[in-house]
C-alpha cells in the first residue's frame, strides 16, 4: 500500500534540547526507521522536499530542526558538531529509538558522522548525500562569508554555487536563471527571520568550520552510502570520494544533480530502497524490519 501520513509535527522537549521535529509513517507496514538529518539551513516551514519522496512509502522517518535553525533552540554558548550528534541521540531517545538508518544531507551528514563515530551501535547504516569529512580529506565551500551579503547577493552566490547549471543558465537563458534566483531569494528572506536574525545560523555555522572527522573515519565500520551531486560546487566531489574510499564499509555514488541531489528526483530515493540494498549484503531488508 502507497502513501503515508505525518503522525506528529511541532516541538519535542528531549533531556538535552527542544528541537522542532516532524514523523511520518507509511500506509503499510513500516519496512524500518530512518532519521532524516537536514543540511545546516534545514527549517521545515521552507524544506520540505523530502515528503514527495518515495522513501516515505516504505520507512517511518524522523527529522527534526537543528539547533538554533527554525523553531529549535538556541542554548548558550559556543557549539560544537559534537553537540549536534548528541541532540540527534537524545531526539531519538525521546521518540523511542535505540537505532535508525541515517539519511544525512550536507550539514546532516557531518552530524552523521559523528554519531556513527561517538555511538556505532545506535547508527544501523548511513546514506551521507552532499557531505565531506573536513581536515585532510577536503571540506566544503564555508558558506558563513554569505551571511554579511544583502540577501540577493547571498541568494546569487549560493544559488551558482549549490548548482553549476545555475550558473550556466545565467548566460545561456536570462528569464530561467531569474526564475531560480527569485526563488532562491524567497527562501533566503524566509530562512533569515528566525535562523539568521537570531544568531542562530551563525552559531552553527561555527560549529560547521571546526567540523573534522578525518582521521576517525577508519575506524567507523557503519555500511555507508556516499552520493555526490556532478552539478555540486559547495561539497567538492573529490573530498566526497575520499571520505567514501576512507570508510571501511564505504561504497560512492556520483548521480546527476547538484547540492540537493538527495530529493532533486524521486529516482534517487527509489535507488537508495533498490539498488543500495542489493549492492550491500550488510544492508539486506530483513535490517530494514521494525
Amino acid at each position: 500500500m502507497k502513501g503515508f501520513e505525518i503522525t506528529n509535527e511541532g516541538l519535542i522537549s528531549t533531556e538535552q534540547i527542544t528541537l522542532f521535529h516532524m514523523r511520518t509513517r507509511p500506509k503499510g507496514h513500516p519496512h524500518g526507521r530512518v532519521l532524516l538529518l537536514g543540511g545546516s539551513n534545514f527549517d521545515l516551514r521552507l524544506k520540505r522536499r523530502f515528503l514527495t519522496s518515495p522513501l516515505l512509502d516504505a520507512v517511518e522517518l524522523a527529522t527534526f530542526e537543528p539547533r538554533g535553525i527554525g523553531r529549535s533552540d538556541l542554548p548558550d554558548g559556543a557549539w560544537s558538531m559534537q553537540d549536534y550528534a548528541k541532540d540527534a541521540f537524545s531526539y531519538m531517545d525521546a521518540i523511542g529509538w535505540h537505532d535508525a538508518h541515517i539519511i544525512g544531507e550536507s550539514f546532516g551528514g557531518m552530524t552523521a558522522l559523528h554519531m556513527a563515530n561517538m555511538a556505532p551501535a545506535r547508527v544501523s547504516s548511513m546514506v551521507l548525500t552532499s557531505t565531506t569529512s573536513g581536515g585532510a580529506g577536503g571540506a566544503s565551500f564555508d558558506v558563513s562569508e554569505f551571511l554579511d551579503l544583502p540577501r540577493k547577493e547571498a541568494a546569487e552566490r549560493a544559488l551558482c554555487l549549490q548548482d553549476v547549471r545555475a550558473d550556466d543558465a545565467r548566460m545561456s537563458d536570462p528569464d530561467a536563471y531569474k526564475q531560480m534566483l527569485n526563488a532562491r531569494l524567497e527562501f533566503e528572506e524566509a530562512f533569515a527571520d528566525p535562523s539568521i536574525n537570531s544568531g542562530g545560523y551563525a552559531k552553527l555555522l561555527d560549529a560547521r568550520r571546526d567540523h573534522n572527522i578525518w582521521d576517525a573515519l577508519p575506524e567507523i565500520k557503519t555500511p555507508t552510502l556516499v552520493i555526490a551531486g556532478i552539478q555540486d560546487r559547495q561539497a567538492p566531489q573529490r573530498a566526497q570520494k575520499a571520505m567514501a574510499a576512507a570508510l571501511e564499509n564505504g561504497s560512492f555514488w556520483l548521480l546527476n544533480g547538484g547540492h540537493g541531489v538527495l530529493f532533486e528526483s524521486p529516482a534517487v530515493s527509489q535507488a537508495i530502497l533498490t539498488e543500495w540494498l542489493d549492492l550491500n549484503p550488510m544492508m539486506e531488508l530483513k535490517r530494514f524490519q521494525s
